[in-house]
């Protein structure tokens, strides 16, 4: 009787630590969303999504058209300080073709003033020769 007893006492023992497990288990077990539930909030989330995207979207259009003026404004006046410098060049330039001229011009004069020199010495030259010569010259 006492082995039947303590067989009994095993069986009841088995039975409430199994109900006890199957409660608990069960209370552990977090209560899942419906299936329409979770596509609603896929939704919504995929929506928050979209948006973020959007806003990102829409802040690196911005930058980029902020970046794409300021560059047009930094080309702009490279270019206009370019121009400068080439004005100041072709002024350069031009002064200098000036002061080429002017000294050729001069070189020319004294080319010329030299060759007129060497002409009248040469004439007087002569002329002292044919003064000491007595007017000798040749008899054709």
């Amino acid at each position: 009787m006492t082995r039947t007893r303590s067989l009994m006492l095993l069986l009841v023992a088995m039975f409430m630590f199994s109900t006890a497990a199957v409660s608990v288990a069960q209370a552990e077990k977090p209560e899942r969303p419906l299936v329409e539930e979770a596509e609603e909030i896929n939704k919504e989330k995929l929506e928050e999504a979209k948006e973020k995207n959007k806003e990102a979207s829409e802040k690196t259009k911005e930058a980029n058209k902020e970046r794409t003026q300021k560059r047009k404004e930094k080309n702009a006046e490279h270019i206009e300080r370019v121009k400068e410098k080439n004005e100041v060049r072709i002024e350069k330039a031009e002064e200098k073709e000036v002061r080429d001229a002017e000294k050729a011009a001069a070189k020319k004069v004294r080319e010329e003033e030299a060759a007129t020199k060497k002409a009248e010495k040469e004439k007087l030259k002569k002329e002292k020769e044919e003064a000491k010569g007595g007017g000798e010259g040749e008899v054709v």
